[in-house]
């Protein structure tokens, strides 16, 4: 410890001490001067203090050199310009193409390689959701894929993406929520439809619970076997048609259009949030069979045919 004994006690000035308060500018000062120590010990005072001096210079560059990679400001500013991960949100309500077309604008895979991904049936083979009818659906994975905020691998491959959405979707719909889907008499597959539906005719979670207890009502009465809901030929129209021939869009009119088809739709027109799904399984206590909304966004309900044609006329509708 000679070396040790000529730097603080021959006439050395304890420069660590004096000029540098960062410990680990200390620690790598005294790790240089050691490493140096054969070369100095044997030095008279005044070359000691000249290396001491280059020694303290070069211990301060370089800590401070070291402490901006350790600044967390610098580090974010670092990653966010860097990172081969991009964090994406997608909206309550997003169909499987949306969520496409956002996945390819943030760099993480085509929309035609995760609407592929999407249809094969292979890709939720370890998942525990039962789709009765796949021939029947416009995309097979609509209803759930969730929508939340992801975090990706920039040009990751489109069906490790989709398994990501499957994964948060099965911890999503817990055994609470599948054995409500028994007691009410429902699968998983349909509640989610119905959701779906809701998700889309109330955008606002406040109406929810009405809007779905027109929706049961209408499932449980043999008077009204369509539930007659814009939603489902919207979302033929503006989300199913552009992606499959006029063949096959003939064929899922049929099937998913509710001024046409009995009941549900063959399957979820969206991916719904969790408030959607809540409301599909907990509906208000109405007598409702009918809803409207007029230019303002509100809701109008009516028990009869009589009372929602008052509605549509003061709505203008």
């Amino acid at each position: 410890m000679r070396g040790l004994f000529l730097f603080v006690g021959d006439g050395v000035p304890d420069v660590p001490n004096l000029f540098i308060k960062d410990l680990h500018s200390k620690f790598l000062f005294h790790l240089i001067f050691l490493f140096c120590y054969d070369k100095i010990c044997f030095m008279d005072k005044m070359k000691i203090k000249r290396i001491v001096s280059a020694l303290l210079a070069a211990t301060l560059l370089f800590s401070a050199s070291a402490c901006s990679v350790r600044n967390p400001l610098k580090q974010t500013e670092t990653q966010s310009t860097t990172s081969n991960v991009v964090r994406v949100t997608f909206p309550e309500g997003s169909t499987i193409t949306q969520i496409a077309q956002k996945l390819e604008e943030n760099g993480v895979c085509s929309a035609a390689e995760f609407i592929s991904a999407a249809n094969d049936p292979l890709n939720f083979e370890s998942f525990s959701f039962e789709i009765p009818n796949p021939d029947e659906r416009a995309f097979l994975l609509e209803g759930y894929v969730f929508p939340d905020t992801y975090e990706f691998y920039r040009n990751e491959s489109a069906v490790s993406a989709l398994k990501r959405f499957l994964k948060n979707s099965e911890a999503k719909f817990t055994d609470e929520i599948r054995a409500r889907c028994a007691e009410l008499g429902y699968t998983l597959d349909e509640i989610l439809t119905l959701a779906s539906i809701i998700q889309e005719e109330a955008g606002d979670p406040n109406e929810m619970y009405k809007v779905s207890s027109v929706l049961h009502n209408r499932l449980g009465s043999s008077r009204f076997p369509r539930l007659q809901c814009d939603v489902a030929t919207f979302y033929l129209r503006d989300y199913v048609k552009p992606h499959v021939t006029e063949e096959r869009y003939n064929e899922l009119v049929e099937l998913y259009n509710t001024y046409h088809c009995s009941g549900l739709p063959a399957g979820p027109i969206t991916n719904s949030g969790i408030d959607a799904v809540k409301a599909a399984l907990y509906p208000a206590k109405t007598n409702y069979y009918y809803f409207i909304t007029d230019g303002e966004g509100e809701y109008h309900y009516a028990e009869t045919w009589a009372e929602h044609v008052e509605n549509c006329n003061a709505a203008g509708i």
